[in-house]
Parts: structure tokens; sequence; C-alpha cells
């Protein structure tokens, strides 16, 4: 073992001695005389052994240098190694003991913004990197460096102690630049005033491998500090774990100190994709109903989405009929909160849906009807659908109750008021109404009541088909909707028993049980029936009508009954769940008849559906308490983000409101950007059409995210194809008279032109040689274009127009590409439009949305013929070639290349939960 001390400057010599201590037997013999003696000019700051086996010497000088001693070339004339450090003392020579040869090591100076400085004794030309630090104390000064130590347990971690902290810097980061990776701090605040870490050190790793565990690698490491207070203490090391979760397919991945985990797929989002669909979260949600590979997705077609959310909504019901089944006894977790949760949700975007599908239709077709036939209409009759899309089919609207068209006296003159015979109350009616229950869905093709029956019964909504007959004065069919959902129960109660099965002790009891519960049910449907068909009413003293006392009071009993009771248990048949309110509602207006109070535990009956509230509404009270009751209801839609609201507001402010309102509480974007993306914004509605494109771009992100490019793509061009069918079909059939069908006709040519994209394109391809932009609607702005040249060629070129070099040739069949020949493509549209007054589509004129040029219709280059290239390789060819090709091959067509071009450098990764549901 070897010691080196150093001494000051005395007369401007000074001496650093080194002391052996040799070992004879078992006592060691010190001996006095240093066994080397160095001498130099400056005195000694610091020092510290370099090599493991103590050959090199680094001595830090009080004037700036630091001077490396190698022990193996004493005795010669081989000066030190000598190279400027710092601008004051070098205050410390610390060594790395984790780094390979023990060369590297740390020095720093005590002055304010000195930076420590890292070196290799194997190459002192320079350093291997610097770290500035800088402490602020309260007097406003700097405080410097006090102490630098290498931590054992993170190798190339350095740790430099700075006022009342302790930072770490990771000095084998990639680059030449130290990243910091913790602070942590000493100072407790105490009374005698702030403290100053002054050393710093770690406990050295020592322990016995057959004892276990190393117990220096758990987390937090610690620090042993000094403080300026003459205090010792352990410092925990703050340590960052981030967390990350993969959008791609859901796996987990974390990361401590040095090391990172990455889970399997089986955890993280993807395994929620083959749960149930009551406890899968929102994501999962979205993701599952976006899959192209269903028969009906939810996507921007109206109609298929009520298709899926009704079968939907019917797989849930059979999961949880037979999760009532399963159950022993009820000490078994329930989910009738999930079920309940999860229903209305589904209720609530069916009615939207079903809206949705039935204006866009009304607005196509604007003289029918909810159904397939024409309506009974006389040419100037006003119940023709006044509204031109969802921004004006709100109910509100339609019955012209807004804020200026509600004080306007001259709207209350179009309703008449007439007594029902069967009823015994008042029926309210008139054009605007009639258009009201048309967007409500009580309207059927020739205005047959039957027809709208029919519907509910035939997707088992029996209690409503029954409630709307007796709306609609038509006792003798509420009567019959009940008997025949009476039979439907007992058809459910043999159903059930076939399933249980005779042989099992435990079915058959869950089997009798609910059979019990069934048969329950369809006696209180017959007993409503008969109470219906016994409706009577007398004429009271004031000349009302009001029903018999008899009659009133086994109402009121039947409306205790604990099958249609208010508030029933979760053991309840979902028959009885579905349908309650509605069977409620029949007895409480008939009750009721001649007051008031029957009319509103009608329409304020959260239990019956919105649209069925405002046709209510719509058809029995006056325009006064009709607008206190769509007002009411409105602000309630608005508050708790209710999407049965846009029924009564359409698709205007308020509506767009309703759908942040939903997405805040549902954090459904999904339904919000198929729904948004249906509309065109007036441009004043500058805040509402940012939120509609900031609920689009986050979907499509979403969808890119999961790597699910065809249903993004399909969702991307059917809101185009929505839109563009949307607004032809409508301008057409709007016109009634020969002038206004020549306007409408002469806009929808002109509509045909024009494109819905928001977006302008923003890569084009272009030429090698000239750079000349290559797309049809780039050549046509440029000069020069329309000249002899290009009028004597094909209508497809194999140059460039421009430069007339030659185009890149196709990798597979080794043709040259193709372009359209601007000169002929501008011959071909006057030829098509002549005299129109049409603005050419490469003038950048059309009045379209964004000023986006539509070129789709006079592109004659088929799709096979298209450019198409990959763009890590830059190699392609015509689109069907490359298809062909990458059928049956992995690799790029190109001789010598390995490009996996197909898969633009991603690997596709399994979903275990997609292919199991697949």
């Amino acid at each position: 073992s070897s010691v080196a001390t150093g001494a000051g400057t005395t007369g401007g010599t000074t001496s650093q001695r080194l002391g052996k201590a040799k070992q004879a037997g078992t006592a060691a013999v010190p001996i006095k005389t240093p066994a080397y003696r160095f001498a130099h000019n400056s005195g000694v700051e610091s020092l510290s052994w370099l090599y493991p086996d103590g050959q090199v010497l680094a001595v830090g000088c009080q004037k700036r240098n630091v001077q490396l001693y190698d022990l193996r070339v004493s005795g010669t004339n081989a000066p030190p190694v000598s190279v400027f450090a710092h601008t004051e003392a070098v205050a410390g020579i610390v060594p790395d003991r984790n780094c390979q040869g023990g060369t590297v090591f740390a020095t720093f100076g005590r002055n304010a913004g000195e930076p420590v400085k890292i070196w290799d004794a194997r190459m002192m030309d320079s350093t291997v990197g610097e770290i500035v630090t800088q402490y602020s104390y309260g007097g406003g000064g700097f405080s410097g460096v006090s102490d630098v130590a290498w931590s054992i347990a993170r190798p190339g971690v350095l740790s430099i102690a700075v006022g009342d902290s302790i930072r770490d810097y990771d000095t084998r980061s990639p680059g030449s630049r130290s990243l910091p990776v913790g602070v942590s701090y000493a100072d407790d605040g105490g009374v005698d005033g702030p403290s100053f870490v002054r050393c710093v050190a770690f406990q050295p790793q020592s322990f016995d491998e057959g004892a276990g565990p190393n117990p220096f690698e758990f987390y937090p490491h610690r620090t042993l500090a000094v403080s300026s207070q003459g205090q010792m203490k352990v410092i925990p090391e703050c340590h960052a774990a981030p967390l990350a979760v993969s959008k791609r397919d859901g796996r987990i991945a974390t990361g401590l100190g040095g090391t990172v985990w990455i889970g399997p797929t089986t955890d993280g989002p993807s395994a929620m994709e083959g749960k149930s669909i009551l406890t899968e979260e929102i994501s999962a949600r979205m993701m599952r109903r976006a899959r192209c590979f269903h028969a009906s997705r939810y996507s921007t077609d109206a109609r298929d989405n009520v298709r899926m959310l009704e079968e939907e909504k019917e797989k849930i019901l059979a999961q949880e009929h037979l999760h009532l089944r399963s159950r022993q006894d009820k000490s078994q977790p329930s989910q009738s909160e999930e079920f309940s949760f999860v229903i209305s949700n589904i209720e609530q975007l069916l009615h939207c849906w079903r809206w949705i599908a039935l204006v866009e239709h009304l607005s196509i077709n604007p003289r029918r009807g909810s159904g397939d036939n024409e309506m009974l209409l006389s040419e100037n009759d006003l119940t023709v659908w006044p509204a031109k899309g969802l921004i004006d089919a709100g109910v509100i609207k339609l019955l012209r109750m807004s804020s200026r068209d509600f004080a306007d006296e001259s709207n209350n003159w179009m309703d008449t008021k007439s007594a029902s015979d069967t009823l015994f109350c008042d029926v309210f009616d008139s054009p605007m109404r009639r258009a009201a229950l048309n967007a409500c869905g009580w309207i059927k093709k020739y205005g047959n009541l039957h027809d709208l029956l029919d519907e509910c019964e035939g997707r088992g909504e029996f209690e409503r088909s029954a409630a709307l007959a007796v709306w609609h004065g038509d006792l003798n069919g509420c009567v019959s909707a009940l008997q025949r959902g009476a039979e439907d129960v007992r058809a459910l109660r043999v159903e059930d028993e076939e399933y249980d099965g005779p042989s099992s002790a435990k079915g058959s009891f869950r089997g009798r049980s609910t059979s019990n519960n069934c048969e329950s049910y369809a006696e209180t449907l017959g007993l409503i029936a008969m109470c219906v068909a016994g409706f009577n009413v007398t004429a009271a003293s004031d000349g009302t009508m009001r029903t018999t006392n008899l009659w009133s009071s086994a109402c009121s009993n039947l409306l205790r009954h604990p099958s249609i009771a208010a508030k029933m248990d979760s053991s309840s048949s979902q028959v009885q769940l579905l349908g309650v309110s509605y069977l409620r509602a029949i007895l409480l207006f008939l009750q009721n008849i001649g007051s008031e109070s029957g009319f509103n535990q009608t329409i304020y009956n959260e239990g019956l559906s919105l649209a069925d509230r405002v046709g209510f509404a719509c058809r029995f009270l006056p325009r006064t308490d009709l607008h206190s009751f769509l007002d009411v209801s409105m602000r309630k839609c608005i508050k708790f983000g209710r999407l049965e609201g846009l029924i009564i507001t359409g698709l205007d402010k308020r509506g767009i409101g309703i759908l942040q309102s939903y997405i805040d509480r549902n954090s459904d974007v999904q339904t919000a950007a198929l729904i948004s993306c249906r509309v065109i914004l007036p441009m004043e509605w500058t805040f509402e059409r940012r939120m509609c494109l900031e609920w689009l771009e986050s979907y499509r992100l979403f969808l890119n995210n999961l790597q699910m490019w065809n249903s993004r793509a399909a969702f991307d061009v059917g809101r185009f194809e929505h839109l563009r069918r949307l607004k032809q079909g409508g301008n057409v059939t709007l016109a009634s008279s020969g002038r206004q069908f020549a306007v409408a006709k002469k806009q929808h040519q002109k509509d045909r032109t024009q494109t819905n994209n928001n977006n302008p394109p923003q890569l084009w391809a272009r030429c090698n040689y000239c750079n000349a932009s290559l797309p049809l609607s780039k050549l046509r702005r440029q000069e020069g274009i329309a000249n002899s040249w290009l009028s004597r060629q094909k209508p497809v070129l194999t140059c460039c127009p421009q430069c007339k070099k030659p185009l890149p040739r196709c990798s597979i069949c080794l043709l040259s590409l193709g372009c359209l020949n601007p000169y002929m493509e501008l011959q071909r549209e006057r030829n098509q439009y002549p005299r129109s007054g049409m603005p050419m589509l490469g003038s950048g004129g059309g009045g379209n949305i964004q000023g986006v040029e539509d070129l789709s219709g006079l592109a004659s280059v088929p799709f096979g013929t298209w450019f198409a290239w990959c763009m890590r390789c830059k190699h392609g060819g015509h689109a069907h070639h490359l298809c062909g090709w990458f059928e049956k091959h992995s690799t790029c067509a190109v001789s010598g290349c390995d490009c996996q071009c197909q898969f633009d450098g991603i690997e596709k990764l399994s979903r275990p939960g997609l292919q199991q549901s697949m």
C-alpha cells in the first residue's frame, strides 16, 4: 500500500513525498524515508490515485493545473503530464471506480460558475465533458461546487453537491453533453439558517453473495452527506420511473434506472377486448365499434349505426339475463349499476341516430314521411318538411319557438284546438306541430298509426306501442298491444324452461324463479289491458270530463302492483325494467284526464324517451306550456350531456354544446366526430367549428394510433361521400316551381364540380429534373403550358410537361409512368361546360368550402396506373403492379433493395383480444 501526502509552498519550492510500508513477518515496519519525492512550483490542493494498482498519481495544484505522475517512469527525466484545468485551485480529483482501467476522473473548483470537468488519463489534450451547475442562495449570489462523487450503484452517474442540493448527471449518455437524471435536497429548513452540503459520498457495496440478493440494488439508492452545520445526513435519491401504455397493442412499459420492463400483450387495453361489454372502458368500446369486419359497424351511415347499436343492446340484454340466472344468492356481485349505465347510454345513442337517419331521409325527400311512401299532403301544405339539414331540424325551430319567432304572435294562429272523442281532452294541431311530430318519428307512411305501432312491436317494445296508441286515442290498439306483449312474455318463459332442462336441479330452480317473474309480468300486462278496456269518464260539476271513482280507484291499486312499482329490486326481469315507465305513463295519463297534472307527470317522466315526451307535448300542450317544457328539457340536456336533446335543438350552437357536455361525461369522441362531420357549420361559428375540428382530428388520431388504417380511411371517405350526396340530393329536390327547379339544377351542376375536402393536399409528385409539380392543378397554373407542343401530344404523357424529360419507370413493368396532359384536359373541360359561366377548375375559384379544387371528374387515368412509391427507399411504380407484387413478395421489387415497402418499417403486432373476438 502506498500513501501520498502533499505540502504547501516554501520559498518557491514545493515538495511531495510518497512513503511505503513494508511488511516483515507479522509486523509492519514503517520507513521514514519517502520512496518518491517530486517538486514543482505550485502548492498541492488535492490528489488521488488513478489506476487500481496505484501507478499514476493525479495532483491538483493551487494554481489551476492538474499534473499526472507515472511512478513506472520514476527516476527518468520524463516530465509529468500537466494541463490547465480550472481558473483557480483544483479543489478535488475524484476517479470513477466503475470505469474499466481507472483512467476517468472528475475535477472541480469552488468558484461560482466553475464547471466540473471530466478527464481521461489516456487523452489529456481535452476534457471528456463539462458540467456547469449554478445555485442561487437568498442573498442573490451564486454558490460553487462543494464536492463530487461517482455513484457506485449506477455506473457513469456523477453526483455534484452545490448549495443544499445534490444533482445527478449521466456522463455516459449519447453525445458529449451530460444529462441531468435527478436532484436531491438536504436542507430541512432548520432554525440555524440554511444548510449547505459540504461533503458527499456513497457507501461501498460489500455483501455476502450467499446471504441473498444484493441489498444495494434496491431502490431508492442513498447518499451520505455532511452539511455546513456539522450534521451527517442520509439522503435518498429521487428516481424517475416513467410509465407508458402502447396505443398499438396495449403493452405496458416502465423504466427505473438503466432497466426497462415491457409487459406482454395480454396486459393493457387489448386484454379488455374479449371481456364483457359491461366492463370494457371507453377506448376499447370505440375500438370495437369501429372495426371494419363487422357487418354493421359504427360509421358515417346512420342506419348502420342503428343496426349495430341494436345488436349491441341485444348482446348486453343476453349477458345480463344469463348473469341473473347464474346468481346463486344475492351475496354474489351484481352488475345492475354497470348494466343501467350502459343500457342508458345505448338508448341515448339509438334515439339520436334514429333521429339523424330520419331527418336526413326527410331532408333529401322533403315530401315524404318517415316511411317509404308519400304522405297525404296538398301542394301548398306547410307540413312539407321545412328543414334543409340537421342544423334546422330541431323541434324548437320547426315549431318557430326560438327567441325571435316565439315573440311573433302571427305564429299562434296556426294552432288549431279540437276535442278528442275518446280521450275527452283538447288536442292541438298545426303544420308546424306535424313537422315536429314527424321529427319525433310519430308520423309514418300515409300517416298510418298502425305502421308506427308495428315498428315498435317489431323491436319488442310492446309497452311503448300501447302508450302511443293511448296518446293517439286508439284504446283498442292499446289493449291489443298489451295482449300481444303478454303473449311474448309467456313465450320467453317457455324458452327459459327449455334452456334450463329437467336434469339440472340448480338450473331448474333458477328457471322456475325466472318463469315466475315472467308469468307475474304477463298477468300485469293483462290487468292493465283490462283496465284500459274499462276506461270510463263522467261529466263533473264544472262541465269537465273526469274518470269515475271506481275506475280511478282500480287504477291506483294497479299502480301499486310490485311489477310496475316506481322502485324495483335488482332481481327484476329485464322485460320489466325496460317497459315499466310506459305502463305507468298509460295509467297516470288516463287517470288524470281533464287535469294538467296528468300531462306534467307524463312529459317530465325521465323513464320515457325524450322524443316521445316531445311528441306528447306537441299533441296536448298549448303553445306557451310547450315552449316552457322544451326550454326546461333543453337546458337539462345541455347540463347532463344527453344526446336526446339534439331532437329539440338540432345541430346548432346549442346542439354543439350538448355534444361537448356528452364528451365531458363519457369521453366518447367517436360519436361526437361521427355526428359533427355530417354538417357544414357557418363560417361565423368560429368557436363551434374549432370544437368540431378537434373532435374530428382526435378520432382520426385515435384510429391511426391503433393502426386501424382501414377504419380511418373508411371514415374519411364516408364523411365526404355523405356530405356530397346530401348536398346534391337536397338541393335538387327542394325546388317546387319551374324557376326554382332550374336554379337548383344549375346549383346542383355547380356543386358536382366542387369538393367537400376542408384540407388541401400537402404532398405532390414532382419531376426529378426541373422540380415541377406533376398534379394537374399545379401544372395548369404554370405559364406556357397551353402551347403547340402539348396540343400535339397524347392525353397521357410519359415525360414531364415542363422540361420534357422522361418520368421514372415502373419497377415491375419497366414502362414510364404517366401524367395527364394539362392542355388536353383544359380542352375537354371547355367542351364539357360550354358557355356555362362556371369558373375554371384550375383558376382557384369555385366557391367550395376552402377553395380546394376537385379534379376527380377530369382525371382520365385509371387508378391502377397512378403513381405509388415507398417513402423509405423511394422505389415505386404502377399501383396495380405493386399490389400484385406484394401479394407474393415481402421486399422491394428493385434488385438489391431489401426494403419491406408494404410495412413502411412498422412491424405488425399481434392483438390477442382482437383475434379472439374474430
